[in-house]
């Protein structure tokens, strides 16, 4: 492949050929083959699809391309919320992962959180040790390993039931959601787990993905949220580790209820009891992804990822 290497910002009219590129290669990935994919004519595109679509819109000075001559060889994704720039899986023809143009790409992105006034940078990597190589080389660390679970809808409305007993919750209807009732809490959660603000992902969870969304509490207080619909189980977010089993349950209920198939999840190793949990419900370890940032990661005990774009 000949040609001049370059790093542009996206347009929208090129989204739809990076989204199937980016889908081709994580369903590439090991444990990932099973993966969504948007089909020809689907009336639903992929998680990946939607992901990167509200990325392209909010986000778009940090959604890149990376190209050699015309042709384009790979993109990422990067977006800022509050101070923190979240670096998501970087997607690289196989034979571009080791170059100068990878290399290229990552600069330009952390540039990029630089001008944003990014103070810390954060990433999950899907991949395995090239992707690996390419965060390390600007400061970020490998801080834990994240498990892909997959459970079937039976067992996961089940499991969900008998986890979501353990506090009370209620769900937010569709007026409330839209009119932002207890949006407050909603940041405090998001601030103390993952010391961030994030009211634009929070509306396109809602508006655009249709997620369902329920606050748990513990005595007077909202000690957690959790969201969950098609092909998303998650974000769970908790001030503990019992609300965050609880609003795990009721995650894995909203999943069951919209799923023809199976319920998948990404739990950080360090939610031990969630883990634990759906393993013994019989869910399966289809596949290991790792946390990365600059800076020591605290709060994912009583986290769940809203998957793998938006982390």
């Amino acid at each position: 492949m000949a040609g001049k290497a370059k790093v542009q910002p996206v347009t929208r009219m090129a989204l739809g050929p990076l989204v199937e590129l980016a889908e081709q290669l994580r369903a590439a990935l090991p444990g990932w083959d099973d993966a969504a994919v948007t089909l020809p004519r689907a009336t639903q595109p992929s998680d990946l699809a939607l992901d990167l679509a509200h990325l392209a819109h909010h986000d778009g000075d940090g959604f890149l391309t990376a190209s050699v001559g015309d042709e384009v060889v790979g993109f990422a994704a990067t977006f800022v919320r509050s101070r923190q720039l979240v670096l998501s899986q970087p997607w690289m023809l196989p034979e571009q992962e080791t170059g100068e143009v990878a290399e290229l790409l990552l600069r330009r992105a952390i540039g990029y959180a630089e001008r944003s006034g990014a103070n810390d940078h954060v990433g999950l990597v899907l991949g395995g040790a090239p992707h690996h190589a390419w965060y390390l080389r600007f400061g970020l660390r490998p801080r834990f390993p994240v498990y892909r679970l997959v459970l079937s809808a039976e067992r996961a409305r089940i499991v969900g039931a008998e986890l979501a007993k353990l506090l009370p919750g209620s769900e937010l209807t569709a007026d409330a959601a839209r009119r932002r009732v207890g949006a407050a809490d909603l940041e405090r959660l998001d601030r103390l787990v993952r010391g961030v603000a994030r009211p634009m992902d929070h509306e396109y969870w809602l508006a655009e993905r249709k997620l369902r969304l329920v606050k748990v509490r513990e005595g007077q207080r909202v000690a957690a949220y959790a969201y969950g619909g098609p092909n998303q189980c998650g974000p769970v977010v908790a001030a503990t580790t019992h609300a965050a089993l609880a609003a795990l349950g009721w995650a894995l209920q909203f999943g069951a209820d919209a799923s023809r198939g199976d319920v998948q999840c990404l739990l950080p190793a360090v939610f031990e009891t969630g883990i634990e949990n759906l393993l013994e419900a019989g869910a399966s370890c289809r596949a290991v992804c790792h946390w990365m940032s600059r800076q020591p990661a605290g709060g994912f005990e009583r986290y769940v990822l809203p998957f793998s774009t938006i982390a």
